[in-house]
C-alpha cells in the first residue's frame, strides 16, 4: 500500500488537534518550520501540563529519531487513525549500524488507518512559567526563596547553596527549576507556594524524577 506524505503544516494540524484533546483549556503555540536539510514543529505553553507529558503526545507525529551514540538518523512510517492518533508502522532503527534505537517491524494496520510519512522530522516542546521571560524569572527565584525558607536556609541570590545540608553543592535556583519542571499544573492554576511532601508522596515520587521526591508545589486558582 502507498504511503502518503503529509507536509510540516499538515503534520502541524494534527499535533495541534491532539493536544487540544489530551489537554482541553492549555493555549499551545504550534509552530512548524521548514528549512535546508528537513523541518521540524516547535510546541510552546505557560504552565499546564510537564514537557514529559506534551512529548508524549507530540513526539507521536515525529518522522525521524537521531542517535546520538552513533550519529545517526532513523526514519519511521506511521498509521494516521481517522480521529487523528497515530500509530507506529515501521522502521529500520539504528541497531543494526550499532546504534541503540530498535527497529519496528511492519505492525497491522488497524482499522480504517491509512499509511503515512510525516514531514517534521522533529518535535520540540518548550514550556514556560510565565508570559514573559523575565516573569518567568520572578517565579524560579520565588520558588527557590520558598524552599529555602521551608527548609530554613538563608537566600542569598541565584547561586545559594546547601538547601538539602552541607552536602548538597547544586544552586537552589536549580532545585527550583527541577521541580517546576516535574509539576503539572491544571487550566488556571498558579504557583502559590511550597510545602513538604507527604511520606505517601515521597515514596511515589513525582513524574518518575526520584531526585525531586521532597517537595511539592502549592497551586491555586487565578
Amino acid at each position: 500500500m502507498e504511503k502518503e506524505y503529509l507536509s510540516c503544516a499538515e503534520t502541524a494540524k494534527l499535533v495541534r488537534a491532539a493536544l487540544k484533546k489530551q489537554f482541553p483549556g492549555v493555549k499551545f503555540s504550534v509552530i512548524s518550520d521548514v528549512y535546508s536539510g528537513g523541518a521540524s514543529i516547535d510546541i510552546g505553553w505557560v504552565l499546564g501540563p510537564t514537557t514529559k507529558e506534551v512529548d508524549k503526545v507530540g513526539k507521536q507525529y515525529q518522522g525521524a529519531s537521531f542517535d546520538g551514540m552513533i550519529d545517526m538518523e532513523t526514519h519511521w512510517n506511521h498509521w494516521l487513525l481517522p480521529d487523528g492518533t497515530v500509530r507506529l508502522r515501521s522502521g529500520p532503527g539504528t541497531e543494526s549500524s550499532m546504534g541503540t534505537i530498535a527497529a519496528v517491524e511492519e505492525t497491522p494496520m488497524p482499522a480504517g488507518a491509512r499509511p503515512v510519512s510525516f514531514g517534521s522530522k522533529y518535535i520540540f516542546a518548550q514550556r514556560s512559567y510565565a508570559e514573559k521571560g523575565v516573569d518567568e524569572m520572578i517565579i524560579r527565584r520565588q520558588v527557590a526563596k520558598d524552599m529555602c525558607a521551608l527548609q530554613k536556609v538563608e537566600y542569598t541570590g541565584d547561586y545559594t547553596t546547601h538547601l538539602y545540608g552541607a552536602g548538597d553543592t547544586e544552586q537552589a535556583d536549580q532545585h527550583a527549576w527541577r521541580l517546576l519542571n516535574v509539576t503539572a499544573f491544571a487550566p488556571g492554576e498558579v504557583y502559590k507556594g511550597v510545602r513538604y511532601a507527604t511520606d505517601e508522596e515521597q515514596e511515589a515520587g513525582i513524574d518518575g524524577d526520584s531526585r525531586q521526591q521532597v517537595m511539592r508545589i502549592i497551586k491555586e486558582r487565578k
